[in-house]
């Protein structure tokens, strides 16, 4: 799973959570997945989705309510989610019909939180009168010298003493972007989602307050093969990893062997 600024987004397939390698996916070609997206904040997320560069929203947005989670399963036209998300390879035969895309096989999230609310501390200052200083309401601005030789203005006084304080809290947000543009190299990994089986699922309208003026942004690259192998089935969370080396298993989140020290790629 990817963890950026209390939001979290996962791909799943077949109902388990699939496990990143520095952002890559891997998921075998032909699989149906669904993307589960949560927010770890006390504020609404609105998100935008793109899968190979094209928006499957339908020019929709998703609205992600504070501590819970919504499982986009496909394409939406207007607010039903029609056909799931399908990964298969992209073939030659594939390029020279749709064209070789620099972003097939990405997976972009953009989210953006309502605008945090401002936080204003106000202090009540009282003012302390000494009442062994005299008294003298006629002569407000008159200049009296005390017996340590200062001299006593009611006025500055009171502007002296007399304060209020305030401090505002807002959060920022950062925003990235994914160009697009044209290659003619095909790898034995890549692939493009396509619209797969029927679904039917169905999204109702929302309102949010006013949004944060930028954005964040999480990328997920998904791959059907491993080095020379074709992946024949999705690596999850819950899977452990085997040393290319040794043989010996671990968990999924150990990045190096702990008998041999060899990098698990």
């Amino acid at each position: 799973m990817v963890y950026k600024k209390e939001f979290i987004a996962v791909v799943k397939c077949g109902g388990k959570i699939l496990r990143e390698l520095e952002d890559v996916v891997q998921i075998p070609f032909g699989s149906e997945y669904t993307l589960l997206l949560k927010n770890k904040s006390s504020r609404k997320a609105v998100v935008n989705v793109e899968i190979d560069g094209q928006d499957v929203l339908d020019g929709r947005r998703v609205i992600v309510d504070p501590n819970s989670d919504v499982e986009l399963e496909g394409f939406l036209r207007c607010n039903i989610a029609k056909n799931r998300f399908k990964f298969i390879q992209k073939t030659d035969e594939i390029v020279e019909h749709r064209g070789d895309r620099v972003d097939d096989g990405l997976i972009r999230i953009e989210f953006r939180y309502e605008k945090a609310v401002k936080e204003v501390i106000r202090k009540e200052v009282i003012v302390n009168y000494d009442l062994r200083k005299p008294y003298n309401p006629w002569w407000q601005d008159y200049p009296r010298r005390w017996d340590d030789g200062t001299f006593y203005n009611s006025s500055s006084c009171m502007a002296k003493d007399a304060g209020l304080r305030s401090s505002t809290t807002t959060n920022m947000f950062m925003g990235s972007s994914v160009n697009c543009s044209y290659t003619a190299n095909v790898a034995q990994d890549e692939g493009i989602t396509v619209k797969g089986s029927e679904a039917n699922q169905v999204f109702n309208n929302g309102y949010t307050k006013e949004l944060s003026d930028n954005s964040e942004v999480i990328i997920l690259r998904l791959r059907g093969v491993k080095g020379s192998k074709i992946v024949e089935k999705p690596l999850t969370v819950r899977d452990r990893r085997e040393c290319p080396t040794c043989g010996r298993k671990m968990k999924s989140n150990v990045k190096y062997c702990s008998n041999c020290g060899t990098y698990l790629s």
